[in-house]
């Protein structure tokens, strides 16, 4: 036994002096052929910048090219995306900290992006008067842009899932906001825009009324409404369209919901950016089954549309397509930032791509609560349908 002992120890150490050598090494092979590298555990979520080496006197007497060197050798460890994911999980399983900037974690588990919080806690009494004032002017001129041609426009308001579940943040932060403030913000927005003419498809108000559901509009570990919520946001806007053309449109589309657990894709995007060793994705989701008649011959088909909105518009626009027949339809995502048609992705828009817009039969553009009258893409399309 005792030779056993002393056999299993030496091999131990053997193994350890192997790891310390091969470390080193195998981090300047990363360095030198950095397509090749060599990397232990999965890949790391999120955006970031990489910075250039500055071989001036100016960058080494700053600092500035130490920086990039250390963080250069960081980055080529073999061992650095488990070492992150490592330390991340104890912040987490030890103090319920979530090291991902931006991120909190809520009661019963909930994460949430901190500038949501922020901006449900600013609310302020009559603030929607000023919103609307400020968006009524565009928005008018956008709509009459589209109608005065015979086309469609339709203005969506998204939710926020700090909005649809507050109890499970506000504590979080400092939220000096009063519960009126919160809750009419959006009520009073819209009510202003439509006594100003603007046809609001109000979902932010529709799918917090969802709350008494089973399944939540919101996963625990996401930022974006599950796919039941919406796709009956979805199933709201082909209404709409339909009312304001005055016949169907689009054809109708029905689903069927069953639950699904651990979470996948768009439910667990922030348990993803937390970069932990076990993500808390065991929790249930709804996914859909979707049935609708057949596209081919549908007038849905030659119609040349557009839907300008934030990420919470991306799987609306895949229902809009595969299931209302909406097959011309290209998504522009904050409008410059890019577009998808057709299923191929174009970045950064020219000045001419984006002048395209004006010509689509039907137009959709979706703000999200937290952002609406703000978006710096509402008063970019007024300039694209106002120039000559």
């Amino acid at each position: 036994m005792e030779t056993l002992t002393t056999s299993s120890g030496r091999w131990l150490r053997r193994l350890a002096a192997a790891a310390f050598v091969a470390m080193p090494a195998l981090t300047l092979w990363n360095l030198a052929v950095p397509s090749r590298a060599v990397r232990i555990g999965p890949g790391l979520v999120g955006v970031t910048q990489e910075v250039p080496f500055d071989l001036s006197l100016r960058g080494f007497v700053d600092g500035a090219l130490q920086k990039a060197a250390a963080l250069r050798i960081a980055d080529a460890m073999p061992l650095r995306r488990t070492l992150i994911r490592l330390n991340n999980q104890i912040a987490y399983s030890l103090f319920g900290e979530i090291t991902a900037p931006g991120v909190l974690v809520g009661r019963d588990g909930e994460l949430v992006q901190r500038s949501y919080l922020e901006e449900y806690c600013s609310r302020a009494i009559g603030q929607a008067d000023t919103m609307a004032d400020a968006a009524i002017p565009l928005l008018r001129d956008i709509q009459a842009y589209y109608r005065d041609r015979g086309k469609l426009f339709l203005y969506i308001v998204t939710p926020s899932k700090v909005a649809d579940m507050p109890d499970k943040f506000t504590h979080l932060i400092a939220c000096p906001s009063s519960p009126q403030a919160r809750a009419e913000l959006v009520p009073a927005y819209v009510a202003r825009l439509r006594a100003a003419g603007i046809d609001v498809l109000d979902l932010a108000t529709a799918t917090h009324a969802m709350r008494s559901d089973a399944t939540a509009p919101f996963p625990r570990s996401g930022i974006h409404w599950n796919d039941l919520a919406m796709a009956r946001g979805s199933r709201q806007i082909v209404d709409a369209i339909n009312a304001q053309a005055g016949r169907e449109l689009l054809p109708p589309f029905s689903f069927s919901a069953t639950v699904s657990r651990p979470a996948e894709g768009r439910d667990r995007d922030l348990a993803e950016l937390a970069n932990l060793l076990v993500a808390p994705i065991d929790y249930p989701t709804p996914k859909l089954t979707y049935s609708h008649p057949p596209c081919a011959g549908r007038e849905a088909t030659r119609i040349d549309a557009a839907l300008v909105g934030t990420s919470f518009i991306d799987p609306v626009s895949e229902v809009l397509t595969e299931q209302a027949c909406l097959t011309r339809l290209g998504q522009y995502f904050y409008l410059k930032l890019g577009r998808s048609r057709g299923g191929v992705r174009q970045n950064q828009l020219s000045e001419a791509e984006l002048r395209q817009v004006r010509d689509v039969d039907l137009m959709l553009l979706e703000e999200n609560e937290s952002l609406i009258g703000r978006q710096a893409y509402l008063s970019l399309l007024h300039r694209i349908v106002t120039a000559p």
